[in-house]
């Protein structure tokens, strides 16, 4: 059987990164809402916030869901709409890094 036609075969699993990835989407919203929870949320965003540029920007790229979540968290919005914005981004990139199989399984 040709490679594109084992690639595109219903059924096929894709291996433990999705998985992975998932796993590592869950856990860093919980590190994220216990920091918030924690009171200390400000004091990664100023430790961010204190790094040279070029980190920052990595750290941006890297992490960006956490990073603009934290960004909206600390900011001056109403408290009720930087919890929500924060809701939607945690549950909104849970949710696509959900693994193909899980959701094809539902």
């Amino acid at each position: 059987m040709s490679s594109l036609a084992q690639r595109s075969r219903p059924g096929r699993r894709a291996g433990a990164g999705p998985v992975i990835w998932f796993t590592w989407m869950v856990v860093m919203w919980l590190a994220f809402f216990a920091l918030v929870f924690a009171g200390q949320i400000g004091s990664v965003w100023s430790a961010v916030t204190a790094l040279p540029v070029v980190v920052q920007v990595a750290a941006w790229i890297a992490f960006l869901p956490w990073m603009l979540a934290t960004w909206v968290w600390t900011g001056t919005w109403v408290e009720w709409i930087r919890l929500v914005a924060v809701a939607v981004f945690a549950i909104g990139w849970t949710l696509i890094s959900i693994p193909k199989a899980w959701r094809e399984s539902q």
